[in-house]
């Protein structure tokens, strides 16, 4: 059970404007330290903790916080932020880069930095989209700085946490399950079988037609083609059985894992599989048996649609035979206005999309979870995020790793994760041992299982995690 945190009297004493986005950055900061924030004036503070530009004559026993006078200014526009503008403070044998400081004594602004990254104000200023409607990751401030793996906002909390005690004020960090830092498995099921009629007449193509770069002879074709047949007529579909095998390494480690199911498909980037398919309700059982968390996976199109939206989580919570309390959209689509908004209104607790689609990384600068915030009206929403740092198909069709690539990559981030404290969320699809056409998926996933368990992380579903 999470101990109560320890409540310190909260300055923030900045224009009206910037207050709220001072107040949340500082919440999200602090709340991972298990400290909460008491708002209080200026003339009222005695202890604690002060943000703003009149530090001068406060008790000595004020931990003072550097602010930035260009911050408010800059988050009053939609100005796209010039990457040549950030500096860099060091922490921990390392530099880490800050975009806003204080031009009275040169520090480093930790409240205006980290809210750039946590608000997602990036995305609301940077206009550029992929053929998806998705952020893109060489349009990130990570891409240009070369931090995309490093999670700056966990940088500046442990400098934060060392003026905290310097200050005299304690800090306990938060624990996942009893343990420094926790690893969420999460996996996407975007379609049931790999073997439907119509994927079966395109091997029966493709053995007769090869494609550009097909170098196998016809004979080679036609047996693959032949083999799928059999496959099929077996009962060997291999998404089918990746399904249980995940199920089962999970089990086998003590951990619990998230599924995302669909409810509805709108497009050709959906495909529809029946929730009453009697494999699916039988893995579902299975998922429930094991307490996996389900969660909805919502089509193509309901990123933007209330109805759509509404409409496949109650299909899924029929299946499911209890509320849905996570989320993740389809191929990662999300729009800061209009997405989260629509997640609260349907009654979502937690979001696990914010993750670049092409790269590993953390698109909100951070590897804990924390609150989202509407940038238009300018306040935090209840939905928590549960950030992604990297996805399977990113790794091997975007960026064209093979195993041993990804493998190298997943141990980096839960080493970074471990360093500090977080929650390592991967994705992954039931395409896992398919080694025809997914050749070192399975291996990478049993890797990463491995790593995070023999690191002692928390194996858990995102639900678990925080509610750990």
């Amino acid at each position: 059970m999470s101990r109560s945190p320890i409540e310190i009297p909260c300055c923030v004493d900045v224009p009206d404007a910037f207050v709220r986005k001072a107040r949340y950055a500082l919440d999200m900061l602090l709340h991972p330290l298990g400290v909460q924030a008491r708002w209080v004036e200026r003339d009222a503070l005695e202890g604690g903790l002060y943000y703003g530009s009149r530090a001068a004559g406060l008790a000595p026993t004020v931990v003072r916080l550097a602010f930035s006078e260009d911050a408010p200014c800059y988050y009053a526009g939609r100005e796209v932020y010039d990457a040549a503008r950030a500096t860099w403070t060091e922490w921990d044998g390392e530099t880490w880069p800050v975009l806003f400081r204080s031009a009275s004594d040169g520090q480093p602004d930790l409240v205006a930095s980290a809210f750039f990254w946590l608000s997602g104000w990036q995305e609301y200023t940077v206009r550029e989209r992929d053929q998806h409607g998705r952020f893109p990751f060489k349009a990130s401030l990570q891409y240009r700085l070369n931090t995309a793996v490093r999670p700056v906002v966990d940088a500046y909390r442990e400098i934060l946490r060392e003026h905290l005690e310097a200050g005299g004020i304690p800090v306990q960090p938060r624990r996942w399950g009893g343990k420094r830092w926790a690893f969420c498995p999460t996996v996407d099921i975007d379609m049931v079988r790999k073997w439907r009629g119509r994927r079966l007449m395109g091997e029966l193509a493709r053995s007769i037609f090869p494609g550009e770069g097909d170098n196998s002879s016809f004979g080679e074709r036609l047996h693959a083609f032949r083999e799928a047949v059999q496959a099929r007529m077996k009962g060997g579909d291999p998404y089918v059985a990746a399904m249980k095998r995940i199920v089962d390494e999970i089990v086998g480690r003590g951990g619990t894992a998230t599924f995302f199911l669909k409810g509805g498909a709108y497009s050709p980037y959906d495909v529809a599989y029946r929730l009453s398919d009697l494999v699916l309700t039988d893995r579902v059982e299975e998922f429930i048996g094991a307490r996996f968390e389900i969660g909805l996976h919502p089509g193509y199109h309901a990123y933007t649609h209330a109805g759509h939206l509404l409409t496949e989580r109650k299909r899924v919570e029929a299946l499911s035979r209890t509320p849905l309390v996570s989320v993740r959209q389809h191929y990662l689509r999300y729009d800061g206005h209009i997405t989260p908004k629509l997640h609260q209104a349907a009654g979502f607790r937690i979001d696990s999309t914010l993750g670049f689609s092409e790269h590993e990384g953390f698109r909100n600068g951070t590897c804990i979870p924390f609150r989202l915030y509407d940038p238009v009206a300018d306040e935090p929403l209840s939905l928590w995020e549960m950030p992604v740092a990297a996805m399977d198909a990113a790794l091997f069709n975007r960026r064209m790793l093979d195993a041993v690539g990804a493998c190298l990559v997943i141990e980096g981030l839960l080493e970074t994760v471990r360093r500090f404290g977080g929650v390592c969320v991967v994705i992954w699809h039931n395409l896992l041992w398919d080694e025809r056409d997914h050749p070192g998926w399975g291996k990478h996933f049993l890797f990463t299982l491995e790593q995070a368990t023999a690191g002692g992380a928390y194996v858990c579903s995102l639900q678990g995690a925080l509610q750990a």
